[in-house]
């Protein structure tokens, strides 16, 4: 499913805009037309009154209790935001201590001084100044009664972390972005973990302050409200938790589920895969006992079913007229959160925003904790996703070095990259990352060296040779051709002045 932003750009993600950032409206009608498969115009909006967008996708869904997306349930309980959980805020104010420091040439300190307090709501929070001809609406945004002269247009980005805090990255700015008391501005495009009470200095004279809040806390300084736009990015809470990527673990609410039966968790396993989607009665048979199903399996299946319901919150297993049925958004298993990071990762890459995509890629895999399925590892049918879920880690893994590359962290990937290809000696891949690593830190023989072994690797499994894109690259490190030398990744769309 691929939407189109406000400003026209088509994106496969569908809370911001692939390409400019900016956020994804959840009704069409708003502004944001979703599209199914490779229709180019958006697809026009239902007529019944009964139309609504799903929280989770943001499709259209009219006259349904389900999305048929992503499989939404409308009617499933604690539907709410994540941001309800965990309360941060940025208080932007103009602060005349820094800009003593600064010392700006040719800038006097504004004579109103404002505070204003922002409450951070959704994943991704752009901060810098407004352009209409540019389309650049940033949710922290430094111009109108907060104007800064000294701030990009597109100066940084916040980004939640997958334990509810935030990290910082510079996207590219003129003047820098510096945190706390450090002399030097962050690097671009870098990922900076922050804590509360963190203070990140922008600008002539801005100073952001972020807060960990309480939902009862009230503050004297004005508070913006979000836009319409940002609310309009509210997840489905995730009271209950299923994981799958490494030995099975149910969780409510962070507390753990006592499931101890394998084949209970089995059978969570396979409703969990298949969430919001009816399984027979036959095939959770078959992939329990395979051929060799004994004449008490579907009491044995009414038990383990049992079991699990008197664990997990009530409603959540249904039972349909062919089999049972996981009920709840998708995003409770931790395999399609692994899967909607990814897909982001590579397509903040693809954009040419590395930072961003060393962050949401980290992110995917660290939902990883052992081998995926190892409940189902005796069933022939999911011996095919298993495979499937094994390539998208090892996609994700050479997405995170590319994004590392990009960013200039030669030296420090080479460490990683050498262990990757320990572990996987035939994907060509990291072994030219390797190499292009190996090559921009000095290191040329190494460099072929790496090519020597993937050649022999390849030759002794298969009997085959590099491809022709890896070789080039050799002959291209050979050649010392200066398309391989690293750059920095370039800034779009900065129109703010020079450096103070």
């Amino acid at each position: 499913m691929t939407a189109t932003c406000p400003a026209g750009h088509r994106s496969t993600t569908l809370d911001y805009c692939g390409q400019c950032g900016i956020p994804m409206r959840g009704d069409p009608a708003d502004g944001a037309s979703v599209t199914i498969g490779a229709s180019e115009g958006p697809r026009a909006r239902p007529e019944s009154r009964s139309t609504r967008s799903c929280p989770n996708c943001a499709a259209v869904v009219a006259d349904s209790a389900t999305c048929a997306e992503c499989g939404f349930r409308f009617d499933a309980p604690d539907s709410v935001a994540v941001w309800e959980e965990q309360h941060w805020d940025v208080v932007a104010r103009h602060d005349r201590q820094y800009f003593d420091m600064v010392d700006p040439e040719g800038i006097e300190f504004p004579d109103e001084v404002v505070s204003r307090r922002i409450p951070l709501l959704g994943d991704h929070i752009r901060i810098g100044r407004r352009s209409k001809t540019k389309d650049i609406f940033p949710e922290i945004d430094l111009s109108g009664s907060l104007e800064d002269v000294g701030v990009s247009h597109r100066h940084a980005v916040l980004l939640r972390q997958a334990a509810g805090n935030w990290a910082l990255t510079d996207a590219g700015s003129t003047n820098g972005t510096y945190l706390n008391a450090e002399q030097d501005p962050l690097p671009a495009n870098e990922r900076v973990p922050l804590r509360d009470g963190d203070q990140i200095h922008i600008g002539a004279w801005t100073t952001l302050t972020i807060e960990r809040v309480d939902a009862s806390d009230t503050h004297s300084a004005e508070v913006e409200l979000p836009s319409k736009d940002t609310r309009g990015m509210a997840r489905t809470r995730r009271e209950l938790d299923i994981a799958l990527l490494g030995p099975l673990e149910a969780t409510v609410s962070g507390s753990k589920l006592p499931i101890g039966a394998p084949k209970a968790r089995g059978v969570l396993a396979i409703l969990a895969l298949r969430i919001n989607t009816a399984v027979s009665i036959g095939d959770l048979e078959w992939a329990l006992w395979g051929d060799q199903e004994p004449p008490t399996a579907g009491k044995a299946l009414q038990g383990y079913i049992s079991t699990l319901r008197k664990s997990l919150p009530a409603n959540v297993i249904e039972t349909t007229p062919q089999g049972y049925r996981l009920v709840g958004p998708k995003d409770v298993v931790d395999v399609f959160r692994f899967e909607r990071r990814t897909n982001r990762g590579r397509e903040l890459l693809a954009s040419g925003h590395p930072g961003a995509a060393v962050a949401e890629t980290t992110r995917a895999l660290e939902l990883w904790r052992g081998e995926p399925l190892p409940d189902l590892v005796d069933a022939p049918e999911y011996a095919g996703e298993i495979v499937r879920l094994r390539e998208r880690r090892a996609s994700a893994e050479e997405d995170l070095f590319e994004g590392r590359l990009q960013l200039g962290d030669h030296q420090g990937v080479i460490a990683d990259l050498s262990a990757a290809v320990e572990e996987q000696p035939l994907r060509e891949r990291r072994w030219a990352q390797l190499m292009l690593a190996l090559y921009r830190t000095g290191r040329l023989s190494e460099a072929m060296n790496a090519y020597e072994r993937l050649r022999l690797n390849l030759a002794e499994e298969h009997g085959t040779v590099p491809s022709a894109e890896i070789s080039a690259l050799e002959n291209a490190i050979i050649m010392d051709r200066p398309e391989l030398r690293w750059a920095p990744p370039l800034a779009t769309g900065d129109t703010s002045p020079g450096p103070l």
